[in-house]
């Protein structure tokens, strides 16, 4: 679980570019040597360990089932995730020493506002809850300190792709060129040739049914499945703060001041002109210029979030006026922020040289460093103790459930006799388990080898407390029958061999246009359409790729030209002959609206280029060494 929530930390184009790595494995290939126990692979001059290497691979192994609930052990197998968590490592490895070389880390408060962020660790309130955090790291055997150093690790990424992608730029007309491209909407006339009428010709032979069924049974197959009765001990649940006193929370206060630090920190805006890493003394002095000539505009009174605007080149700050939010001296480059803390609120700098270029900043407020008092985190505070005084009696509850299911007393009576509920998971497959009840994908294995009618031995631990479970009923993987799947293959046979008649009609109907236009017996069964898009669906017939591609493929001189489509084209509801009857070009009114947005996406995926070539770039000039090939090595995929 960790594993996944560290993963929502990272950003999009950090993970668009660990594809970029494999290029680079191909062209520049990578040496494989034995090295020290323990130590996967050596990129430069820093290990990635078997530690590492594990804990990344599960991630991604957990990433696939969470978006292929029915993948399978021979379907994971072939996707080399072993490569691709060892092409993750490469990347963090090489941005890591990056970031070294120009000063770039994860400050302690930038830390904190990422684990805060996280929906893993708030209350019912949307507020961070320290005891619910420390709760879900003791329940998965971490401490925070080991959680958060690898919680560092992986925002690292994300904050060196920000900063090298910042002189990412799209123009204005080509933004306006895709934007026309993607809303283009346009409007055919139509004749359906409706598949309803073949139903009857279409149905299948007994023959026919019998060998889709044989061809299809991997649709048809069902994994191992258990249906659980449990009874989930939760200490944000069962907490009671009125039970802590203030004497209680005064002192864990005092024990635990050091949490409620507030490091200095400064808001600021800023503009960016950016300057090439190998700039020429030529280069180097136009940027200079044009900063100092920015400068001289501000300090002759024009507003500095204007013309941040009109001339910032950093893509992330320019649009909000240059505004980069609170920040911590750690969180920027020190070259920037020994110029922002020393400056006043309200204050300009000079321009200021940095590994990305030269800035000019205005402090807007600046904030000393500070300790929450007692009096702002009672609450808090109060609600975390009642929550560790509850944790530390869970496990005597979750024993005396088991003791008593054990006796052989039902689930229901047990959990009753400690003030608790049953519940009952339904029949589930494994990956539906673990989503359910957020159980380790151990703890899974152990539910699902566990015949029906035993109860667990011992509580298992979730993010959220302690389960007690039983295995009501356990099936195994099977493949449904087919009597039991007999009607929904028929018909979805009888519809596609109407289809294909259908369409067969239409072909013979186009054949008979005289001039390339339907005879006097069609014309009155012509309709037009609404407008639609490039996405497939046309109203009135439903999903049609193939139609939708041919139509937004014909020349715009066809517009209401009566030039029929070669061919036909399958629908929902039979198959068509089309011809373009209107091209409607998108609105400028709604361009208005939704052209910034539409830049800033552009933005972001010219900015993701940008730091997939700088990745390409690294790793050309990186020495990788892989010591242990047995572990990196892809598991050979299953034949078939």
């Amino acid at each position: 679980m960790l594993d996944g929530i560290r993963a929502n930390a990272q950003s999009w184009g950090v993970k668009l570019a660990f594809g970029i790595i494999i290029v680079v494995f191909v062209f520049w290939g990578i040496g494989g040597q034995p090295g020290p126990r323990g130590i996967v692979a050596t990129v430069n001059d820093r290990n990635i360990t078997e530690l590492e290497f594990r804990q990344v691979y599960a991630q991604l192994e957990q990433n696939v089932k969470n978006s292929m609930p029915g993948v399978t052990p021979d379907m994971l197998q072939s996707f080399g995730l072993e490569q691709s968590a060892l092409q993750t490592l490469v990347m963090r490895k090489l941005l890591e020493a990056e970031a070294e070389r120009v000063g770039v880390e994860i400050s302690p408060y930038e830390l904190r506002r990422a684990v805060e962020s996280m929906p893993y660790f708030l209350d019912e309130d949307g507020k961070f809850d320290a005891d619910i955090y420390l709760t879900t790291l003791k329940n998965a055997g971490q401490t925070a300190s080991q959680f958060e150093d690898s919680l560092r690790q992986d925002l690292l990424p994300e904050k060196m792709q920000a900063l090298l992608s910042a002189g990412a730029y799209v123009s204005p007309q080509s933004v306006r060129n895709m934007y026309d491209y993607q809303q283009e909407q346009r409007k055919v006339n139509y004749l359906l040739f409706p598949s309803e009428k073949h139903m009857a010709e279409a149905a299948p032979d007994q023959a026919d049914i019998e060998a889709a069924y044989k061809e299809r049974a991997p649709l048809y197959s069902m994994p191992p499945r258990v249906r659980l009765e449990y009874v989930a001990l939760n200490p944000a649940e069962l907490s009671d703060p009125s039970s802590i006193d203030d004497a209680a929370v005064a002192a864990a206060y005092e024990a635990r001041k050091d949490s409620f630090f507030v490091p200095e920190r400064v808001r600021a805006a800023h503009i960016l002109i950016l300057v090439p890493e190998n700039a020429s003394a030529d280069e180097l002095k136009k940027a200079e210029d044009r900063i100092k000539a920015i400068e001289e505009r501000i300090r002759s009174g024009e507003d500095f979030a204007a013309v941040a605007r009109e001339t910032s080149q950093d893509p992330g700050s320019a649009a909000k006026g240059g505004d980069l939010d609170w920040f911590e001296r750690g969180q920027m480059v020190p070259e920037f922020a020994d110029v922002a803390f020393a400056l006043t609120p309200g204050e300009l700098s000079g321009p200021v040289r940095s590994p990305f270029g030269f800035h000019l900043i205005k402090v807007e407020d600046h904030q000393a460093s500070t300790t929450r008092t007692l009096d702002e985190v009672k609450d808090e505070l109060r609600a975390a103790l009642a929550a560790e005084q509850a944790a530390a009696g869970l496990q005597d509850k979750a024993d005396a459930v088991l003791a008593a299911v054990m006796g052989g007393q039902s689930v229901t009576a047990a959990a009753g006799a400690q003030g608790l509920e049953m519940k009952d998971t339904g029949l589930v497959s494994a990956d539906q388990l673990g989503q359910t009840l957020g159980l380790r994908a151990s703890d899974v294995q152990s539910v699902m080898s566990t015949p029906a009618g035993e109860t667990l031995d011992a509580a298992l631990a979730t993010d959220a407390g302690l389960l007690v479970i039983r295995v009501a009923e356990s099936l195994p993987a099977m493949t449904r029958p087919l009597d039991e799947v007999k009607d929904e293959l028929v018909a979805t046979l009888t519809r596609d061999k109407a289809r294909k008649l259908a369409a067969e009609e239409a072909e013979q109907a186009r054949k008979g246009f005289a001039d390339g236009k339907p005879g006097a017996d069609l014309l009155p069964e012509v309709k037009e359409s609404e407008a639609f898009g490039r996405e497939g669906y046309v109203p009135g017939l439903g999903l049609g790729m193939d139609l939708v591609r041919a139509v937004f493929a014909a020349p715009l001189k066809d517009a209401g030209k009566g030039v029929w489509l070669e061919g036909a084209f399958t629908v929902d509801d039979g198959a068509v002959l089309a011809s373009l009857a209107e091209v409607l070009p998108p609105d400028d009114t709604a361009w208005v609206a939704e052209g910034p947005l539409r830049e800033q996406q552009m933005l972001n995926e010219r900015a993701a280029v940008m730091f997939q070539a700088y990745i390409m770039e690294l790793s050309k000039n990186a020495k990788t060494r892989i010591l242990m090939p047995e572990l990196v090595q892809p598991k050979a995929a299953p034949q078939l």
